[in-house]
């Protein structure tokens, strides 16, 4: 038996390194946006100002998922699995995105990754949403 044999464990044993990028990569985020949320939320206690929280929040949030796009746009484009950068990041962010649709076909031996990338970021958007609904309790408890 050879390696090419196993394409689906040698997609995911990359997934699994790909994701491990990500949640470090999250956990930095995640690290910034509680920096940030200690910094500004003592000052929230205006309407306009937790909005702002929130939308640099968001902010944090959406860079974070963007550069986790990017770890996976530049595998498919330096394992030539895509034709070209621009492809490649097109088709990150549908897989990310778990969007899906895309016309770009992968050959049978990445065919699997696009699904990996997908389960990745479920993840990684659960993380995103439990963070933001912390933040968005801390910020009504001002009101109480």
């Amino acid at each position: 038996m050879q390696i090419t044999d196993l394409p689906y464990l040698v997609q995911f044993l990359l997934a699994l390194i790909l994701t491990s990028l990500t949640v470090l990569i999250h956990l930095c985020g995640m690290n910034w946006v509680q920096h940030y949320f200690n910094r500004f939320w003592l000052r929230a206690n205006r309407k306009l100002t937790k909005r702002m929280v929130m939308v640099g929040i968001m902010a944090i949030m959406m860079f974070t998922h963007c550069a986790e796009v990017a770890v996976w746009a530049i595998f498919y484009h330096l394992l030539l699995i895509t034709p070209d950068w621009h492809s490649s990041v097109f088709y990150s962010l549908a897989s990310y995105s778990t969007l899906g649709e895309t016309n770009i076909i992968l050959t049978e031996q990445w065919r699997g990754v696009g699904g990996l990338e997908g389960i990745n970021a479920m993840l990684m958007f659960g993380w995103s949403t439990a963070v933001l609904a912390m933040v968005s309790l801390k910020l009504r408890s001002l009101d109480e």
